[in-house]
């Protein structure tokens, strides 16, 4: 979750638990659930029946993130986090046989996109790699601020930073060409174990964000 720092405030949220991929301003806002049990760090866990698996990796400054997996029953949903391709070959090297078995049992995927760069620009280089390491049903787009929020909630001298990274993510999903892209006008969609299987496959994006987001000064 993201904090003041990001001149978002996400408001309160009742959860019961909570993973960061790390203590970045915008990865690990705990403070945002405050009764939730946080998991932080790599590892396995067992959360009340909910198999907890968080691998190591790298983000493109080499300082570290964690992939974490979440399975419970059918689902196995996956948050990419900050892992950037640059870094791939260590987190080749670095994966155990059970972690290669739990990133290949994603049907869910959490992925913010992987450009050549530290700047946006009208030529983008994409150098995603998540799919090398699993096949999901469902890819969820992540890291940007859907356009609605910006358009409502951000001041219009400060909206191009807020807009800027739609464009690589919707870059992203242009290159899954085996995949439907499915626009949701809200911040929420309910998944049925039929859509985890078979040859469907969808990346969905999220139009909205929850109404307690606010952009603060």
């Amino acid at each position: 979750p993201y904090d003041s720092f990001c001149q978002v405030d996400i408001g309160t949220i009742n959860a019961d638990l909570v993973v960061i991929s790390s203590t970045w301003h915008d990865h690990g806002h705990i403070g945002a659930s405050p009764k939730a049990h946080v998991y932080s760090y790599p590892g396995e866990y067992d959360h009340n029946g909910i198999k907890i698996t968080g691998i190591g990796a790298k983000e493109e400054r080499g300082s570290p993130t964690t992939v974490f997996n979440i399975r419970l029953g059918n689902f196995s949903v996956t948050n990419f986090a900050d892992f950037h391709s640059k870094e791939k070959t260590q987190f080749d090297h670095s994966l155990s046989t059970t972690q290669i078995e739990v990133l290949q049992s994603s049907n869910i995927i959490f992925a913010r996109p992987s450009i050549v760069g530290n700047k946006i620009t009208d030529n983008n280089i994409h150098n995603e790699s998540f799919l090398e390491f699993c096949n999901p049903a469902i890819i969820i787009p992540e890291h940007y601020f859907p356009k609605i929020f910006i358009e409502e909630k951000v001041p219009q001298d400060l909206r191009q930073d807020f807009l800027s990274p739609i464009k690589v993510v919707d870059e992203m999903i242009e290159s899954f060409s085996e995949y439907e892209v499915v626009e949701v006008d809200n911040f929420q969609i309910a998944v049925d174990d039929d859509e985890l299987g078979g040859d469907s496959k969808k990346v969905i994006k999220f139009l909205r964000l929850h109404d307690q987001v606010n952009y603060i000064a």
